[in-house]
């Protein structure tokens, strides 16, 4: 029996949240990013994009574009509280689900499918669609598959509110048209470059691959048998749930853009450590290691992917100690190149209730001393509302490095 697998994509994510707390945004083109000579436009309504602005570009750029465009700046507390009312609807169809980032997910729905003999796919998924919307006014596309990638690709290919079925006998058709660009794991960056040695469609690089010509094989080196096994439907039909007891927690996620903007890199990281810290409450662990990773946007014999770690003395789960540790790691290791995928990982876990802290009597009382100074410091910052007192060791670290404070 094939399995049946979805790839549901919020549309217009950012926006739509923006729209959701104000609804005189419908309708009109708006940009959610920051302002300022600096500024990307992180997503775009598709008002906007019929101006030709799009994800990744200057919002400076985007301005000149539209003169009436609406900017809003991310408010990621909100998108993170939509994003588990998305994932809380989407398990009424399954608890095998993998959630790729904060508006999007994988679902196995196969057992459910046949269980109640339901031949209309395309009335239960529109079904389920409308009820989404009811319920979190959130819209979504798509995609259907007997694999993860044929899922995503399906889920891309109409847009917004889309429902679309690639079964393996339909890949001719409906995949080998596309432009090459449009598959996914291919850039901006590289598409150029295909089409510039005669690679214009997907389907161009199948039989270009399956051929074995010399350059594209060379262009993708091991990837070529694993673009010729999606293309073939034989690629993973996997979903990774998190219904086991793991020695880690992590997420990474392939950009809307290739950018080297660390604000945007940084708030994305911060997004993405908030979706894992939960995990790791939920689970009752505590980490001894934190690991960040980010993909080189640049694609020479392959996407370069730098993966950096660093390991404490005792294990934690105290959140702004792992989040600014986080932070620290990628100052350190970025090196302001552009990039297409950041994650970041907690590593060496351990129950909470197993773990006990060894101490000897001398650090005991610095310990408590610590504890006690770390408390006082919250309490003052949540009555500020924001994070002023610091402990004089945390100063004296991130002293003239700007940075990694914002």
């Amino acid at each position: 029996m094939k399995r049946i697998i979805l790839h549901i994509d919020l549309n217009t994510f950012f926006v739509r949240c923006e729209e959701i707390k104000n609804p005189s945004l419908i309708g009109k083109p708006v940009a959610v990013g920051g302002e300022g000579r600096g500024g990307i436009v992180s997503t775009c309504s598709y008002e906007a994009r019929k101006y030709g602005i799009h994800s990744g570009m200057p919002m400076f750029q985007a301005k000149m574009l539209c003169k009436d465009l609406i900017i809003t700046s991310v408010d990621f507390k909100f998108y993170n509280l939509m994003s588990k009312e998305f994932i809380s609807y989407v398990r009424k169809l399954s608890n095998k689900i993998e959630q790729i980032s904060c508006d999007e997910c994988y679902c196995d729905i196969t057992e459910q499918y046949y269980k109640y003999g339901n031949n209309d796919i395309l009335g239960f998924l529109a079904k389920f669609q409308n009820g989404l919307y009811k319920a979190t006014q959130l819209k979504c596309s798509i995609g259907v598959g007997s694999t993860k990638f044929l899922a995503k690709m399906g889920s891309d290919y109409k847009k917004p509110l889309g429902i679309t079925i690639i079964r393996n006998k339909d890949i001719p058709n409906i995949i080998f048209p596309l432009s090459v660009k449009d598959y996914y794991g291919i850039g901006a960056k590289t598409a150029p470059r295909l089409i510039k040695i005669g690679i214009k469609t997907i389907g161009d690089l199948y039989y270009a691959l399956k051929e074995q010509r010399d350059d594209v094989i060379e262009f993708f080196g091991k990837f070529s048998i694993d673009i010729i096994n999606c293309l073939e439907g034989k690629s993973s039909n996997q979903i990774i749930t998190e219904d086991f007891d793991p020695k880690s927690i992590g997420t990474t996620r392939t950009l809307n853009f290739d950018t080297n903007d660390r604000y945007y890199l940084k708030s994305t990281l911060e997004e993405e450590f908030d979706r894992i810290y939960e995990s790791l409450i939920k689970k009752k662990k505590i980490a001894k290691t934190i690991h960040i990773v980010f993909k080189d946007a640049v694609y020479t014999d392959s996407f370069k992917t730098k993966s950096y770690s660093k390991t404490f003395k005792e294990p934690t789960d105290d959140k702004q100690f792992l989040f600014d540790e986080v932070i620290k790691l990628f100052d350190k290791s970025y090196k302001d190149q552009e990039i297409r995928l950041i994650g970041v990982t907690l590593q060496n876990l351990e129950d909470k209730s197993k773990s006990v802290v060894q101490m000897t009597f001398d650090n005991y009382e610095n310990f408590e001393k610590e504890n006690e100074t770390l408390l006082i410091i919250n309490q003052l910052n949540r009555q500020m509302h924001k994070k002023v007192f610091k402990r004089a060791s945390e100063v004296k670290k991130t002293n003239g490095n700007q940075s990694s404070n914002f």
